[in-house]
């Protein structure tokens, strides 16, 4: 077993270039063959205490999906970050996105048409921006008119920091989810709001992803 400053180092390295990507806790587990996987996440987690604590670095370990890591930018210095590249116009999405991107989270692999179905509006643009975000993604065809199949990617669980997979997420139908957007539209239609920054994005995310 070797020193955990050490395991921590090589860690801290693989994460580092595997960058926005992220590595997977088995994949971590590969590399260091000869630690145990408690040993493993015993160095993750001294890592992220390490940065928490120290002012003078900007990172933190983000886990996403079902259980990969990645190095981020601490959320404390964004406002900073975001003088450099303009990040609030960048990273914001229209209710009417978030609304998309919901159903083909619960509903996935799902057709435009099923989309359009469940919002009762055309998706197309809403479609086209959350692949443009790398968001969504075609995973296939439907077996009679070969439309195009989406579908979450990792991304999703990344710029939400929601943990584990899409089996996690509860179980609602249809009709239930067509009432919970609209419940949702006419909530923000009403207090005024329509578009919403990424610190935002987890509360409406929550919101349409809570208990149900």
């Amino acid at each position: 077993m070797m020193h955990k400053n050490k395991l921590m180092a090589i860690i801290e390295g693989l994460l580092f270039l595997y960058g926005d990507e992220g590595i997977a806790l088995t994949d971590l587990e590969n590399v260091l063959e000869n630690e145990k996987p408690s040993e493993i996440k015993g160095a993750i987690k001294a890592l992220e205490e390490k940065y928490y604590e120290d002012e003078s670095s900007a990172f933190s370990i983000q886990k996403f999906s079902t259980n990969k890591y990645r190095l981020q930018t601490k959320t404390t210095l964004h406002e900073w970050f975001a003088k450099l590249e303009d990040i609030n116009i960048q990273t914001k999405l229209s209710m009417s996105a978030i609304e998309v991107l919901s159903i083909v989270a619960y509903k996935g692999p799902i057709s435009k048409a099923e989309i359009d179905n469940i919002r009762g509006v055309d998706s197309t643009y809403q479609i086209y921006k959350l692949k443009d975000r790398h968001l969504i993604r075609s995973v296939g065809k439907t077996e009679g008119t070969r439309a195009n199949l989406y579908a979450i990617t990792e991304n999703f669980f990344k710029l939400f920091n929601l943990n584990g997979g899409k089996e996690l997420l509860p179980q609602i139908s249809d009709d239930e989810l067509a009432h919970e957007v609209e419940v949702k539209k006419e909530h923000h239609k009403s207090s005024g709001s329509s578009i919403f920054a990424t610190d935002d994005d987890n509360q409406n995310m929550e919101e349409l992803f809570g208990d149900h």
